[in-house]
């Protein structure tokens, strides 16, 4: 086997490095935390990918079966089905073995689907029982954390996850028994997220099992910008409400700052010249209302800063949708759109060579 194709566990990278002399040979307190950090082999991304697409499919096959073909009258049946479907995709996923094998893919494949259905039948039944859009949400929750340790796929975490936050956004913005304060609990739910993804993002002590969580919030907040940069009207009985984007503006381009400070190696370094500019920037862009545009520039800063391409790609597909939207939503004629786009390109080859000429765009802007 080639040197580039063997893999090492983290007991050997261990020793590898003690050997070295890069760490103290019996460090039980360093072997602990990297041993806890390590979790089961899983499958390239792409094929994870993949393995979700046909295991979604899958599952909207088993639903459709359970619906139709084993003739399920009431809704306590569909919430045992479901539950025998989650139980079933657990005992799957302990079977399933190690490595990449076509039959640990297979098995794995087929869990994820049976874990997909179970859910899924199971909060649809808690959902029809209790006629309330709030039981879905309380009830994605309840089987998230319940399979959150017990069923350790990260395709599974991230979606239940995004799925409970989704829900959340739905009831927020589509319940008519909420009271005429939408906005607030919209925005109070908004602010919730993003000290949580600062949390899970900054800290240097939350451990990996929770790394679905944070891209879950994230994807989260990006639904949040779309829904609001769409400009949608919630239509009740005679009146008429609006959630206004300026504070999740605002609040994204604070988050922006703080993404710059940190990455800069704290607010005493934010007093350089290119810094300053950059926190300008980003002041800038939460005054003019624009939240998706900002949060998408925070995803690459932190994409960049955290070394995760995940992060750098979502920034990058996202920033052009929201660019798009924010000139497309402007309320001016044609010719006032065009004169906007004109004077933004040359405010940016301006600063472009503003930094070339006080050669802020070369090393350290410290």
């Amino acid at each position: 086997m080639s040197r580039y194709m063997t893999s090492y566990s983290a007991s050997d990278l261990l020793r590898a490095l003690s050997a070295k002399g890069f760490v103290e040979s019996g460090d039980q307190e360093l072997e602990s935390f990297v041993l806890a950090q390590q979790q089961e082999t899983e499958l390239p991304l792409y094929i994870r990918a993949l393995v979700g697409v046909g295991a979604f499919i899958a599952s909207i096959c088993l639903i459709g079966l359970v619906a139709l073909g084993l003739s399920v009258d009431e809704n306590e049946d569909f919430l045992i089905i479901g539950l025998a479907f989650v139980a079933l995709a657990i005992v799957l996923q302990k079977f399933s073995g190690n490595g990449a094998t076509i039959r640990q893919s297979f098995m794995m494949q087929s869990s994820f689907a049976f874990m997909a259905t179970g859910k899924s039948l199971f909060v649809f039944a808690l959902v029809m029982i209790f006629e309330s859009g709030w039981a879905g949400t309380l009830a994605t929750l309840g089987i998230t954390v319940a399979t959150y340790y017990v069923y350790r796929m990260s395709v599974d975490r991230f979606l239940s996850s995004f799925a409970v936050l989704f829900s959340i956004h739905l009831n927020v913005a589509f319940v008519e028994e909420l009271p005429e304060s939408r906005e607030i609990f919209f925005n109070l739910f908004v602010f919730c997220e993003v000290l949580l993804a600062a949390l899970l993002t900054w800290s240097g002590k939350i451990r990996r099992d929770f790394v679905p969580v944070k891209y879950a919030l994230f994807c989260s907040l990006c639904v949040a910008a779309l829904f609001l940069v769409s400009r949608f009207e919630f239509a009740y009985a005679m009146e008429e409400e609006v959630i206004r984007p300026l504070f999740m503006s605002l609040l994204f381009a604070g988050a922006l700052i703080a993404a710059i400070a940190w990455i800069a190696g704290g607010p005493a370094k934010l007093k350089s010249e290119a810094l300053i500019l950059a926190c300008l920037g980003a002041a800038a862009l939460g005054a003019i209302a624009a939240p998706g545009i900002t949060l998408a520039i925070l995803l690459m800063v932190l994409g960049y800063g955290k070394h995760e391409k995940i992060m750098i790609a979502m920034g990058a597909l996202l920033l052009p949708l929201f660019l798009y939207h924010y000139y497309y939503e402007l309320d001016v004629s044609l010719l006032q759109k065009s004169g906007v786009l004109v004077g933004s390109g040359l405010l940016l080859l301006a600063a472009r060579f503003y930094l070339r000429f006080r050669k802020l765009d070369q090393g350290d802007a410290a």
